[in-house]
């Protein structure tokens, strides 16, 4: 039994505080809030590493290991000392002390088989999308070419603003990498008449994080209205793959999505059925959306019609989501166990 403590103040956002993962990844783990019996002590925002001498509660024992357990690159590209590197020795009053970096780029923990690990952290995403897809599956290519015709918004996006050189952040030019310059001059590019904008930063639009149901909102506000579906996300990492895509497939767009070759979404994305901008000049992105909109054929429906079904299977048997839970609480258990016989000092 390995007995963890979460600490710091984003420890709200880690896997275990998340119900549904909390009840399938305990097996072999314990949580405790006393620092003095844990195993392995663990925040889980980069930057609290500067704060380990006012959050570190006690001084480590022998034998006990401290962690950073992130679930968000954004945090780790933008604030990460070096997201790249899983063993780091932080200086504090008190001496060196080393830390154990578990994210996307150091651990196998978010190396998803079937289903991303995001979509893990709330019961709603399996059950909304399994009732959404199942819907969308029922439209055939001549369904989805009628409703490419009608909709009365040619794109929307629903996003924070950012624009400013602290989000420029590249660890490795290929696959690790901030996007949120880069999708909100996506966004400003997208002008005009039947493009709709919306977040933090774009109006008088509130935080989505305080509305009641965030996710259930935008798919009400946005349901059949777009062809195009801004669901780019803030990093590019080849295992990081949020709501945002599948939310563009839900509501019947076609998502706008960005991802280098080996990115994982394209092995979950039918070609066809999404637009990836990778290479793209923001400004050229409006004319590429009109030009894919008006010269999209037979075989496009067809392509978007069945990645519809294929998300219908995915999120209808409950199969998937199961050996999605098994597969991290094996990640969990195996991350751990080699934390702790790692050497006291590196």
């Amino acid at each position: 039994m390995i007995t963890l403590c979460p600490i710091g103040n984003y420890s709200h956002r880690q896997p275990f505080a998340y119900p549904q993962i909390r009840a399938h990844c305990m097996r072999g783990l314990r949580l405790t809030d006393r620092p003095e019996q844990a195993d392995i002590l663990f925040i889980s925002h980069p930057k609290e590493l500067d704060q380990i001498p006012q959050i570190l509660p006690i001084t480590l024992a022998p034998g006990q290991k401290l962690v950073l357990l992130s679930e968000e690159p954004f945090w780790d590209t933008v604030w990460g000392r070096d997201p790249l590197r899983r063993h780091q020795l932080l200086q504090t009053p008190d001496g060196p002390v080393p830390v154990t970096v578990l994210n996307h780029c150091t651990s196998t923990l978010y190396e998803f088989d079937e289903i991303p690990y995001f979509l893990l952290t709330n019961h709603h995403f399996s059950t909304r999308y399994g009732l959404w897809f199942r819907r969308n599956a029922t439209r055939s290519a001549a369904d989805w070419a009628a409703h490419f015709h009608t909709v009365p918004l040619q794109a929307a996006f629903l996003m924070r603003y950012r624009l400013d050189p602290f989000y420029d952040a590249t660890f490795a030019e290929d696959t690790v990498f901030s996007l949120n310059n880069r999708r909100t001059e996506i966004a400003r590019a997208c002008h005009g008449p039947g493009m709709l904008r919306e977040g933090t930063g774009w109006g008088d639009t509130p935080p989505r994080q305080s509305l009641p149901d965030w996710h259930l909102d935008k798919f009400l506000h946005l349901n059949r209205r777009c062809r195009f579906l801004g669901a780019i996300e803030n990093t590019h990492q080849t295992h990081y793959i949020s709501e945002k895509i599948f939310d563009a497939w839900a509501v019947g767009a076609i998502p706008l999505y960005e991802a280098r070759p080996g990115h994982r979404v394209h092995d979950l994305a039918r070609p066809g059925s999404w637009l990836n901008t990778d290479g793209m000049a923001p400004a050229d992105i409006p004319h590429i959306m009109t030009q894919t909109a008006t010269t999209m054929k037979t075989e496009g429906f067809e392509a978007y019609a069945a990645q519809q079904a294929r998300l219908a299977r995915l999120f209808s048997d409950p199969g998937p989501l199961h050996r999605e839970l098994n597969r991290l609480h094996a990640a969990l258990l195996r991350e751990f166990n080699a934390v702790l016989a790692e050497p006291a000092t590196r």
